[in-house]
């Protein structure tokens, strides 16, 4: 900078103007960005699956067990990096269909 106010060769002002030395304007904004994939199904799978194993007794788990398979299986379809979550939570609804499907033919059979 000159002592004109003017900056580059000769005097000339080039189209740039800068008020730091360095050129720093501000903070460095990235606009492509990728948001990371949300694990919503893997984590309502896992829910599910916990759920249905402590309440086996219960009818209404056999919905809960078959809808933790089928989240979790979407979750796996889709390439979510919750892809552990989603496995566990198959197979705790998996165990927990069973328990439930046991309890009930063990109530018949009691019958």
């Amino acid at each position: 900078m000159d002592g004109n106010g003017n900056f580059g060769q000769n005097g000339v002002n080039n189209g740039y103007n800068s008020y730091a030395p360095n050129n720093y304007n501000g903070p460095v904004v990235v606009s492509n960005a990728i948001p990371e994939k949300s694990g919503g199904k893997a984590v309502g799978s896992l829910v599910c699956g916990i759920l249905s194993v402590l309440g086996f007794w219960s009818f209404v788990t056999i919905v809960l067990s078959i809808v933790g398979i089928v989240l979790g299986i979407i979750n796996i379809a889709q390439h979510n990096p919750q892809k552990g979550m989603a496995i566990a939570g198959i197979i705790l609804s998996a165990v927990g269909l069973f328990l439930t499907i046991g309890y009930i033919f063990l109530c018949i059979a009691l019958l």
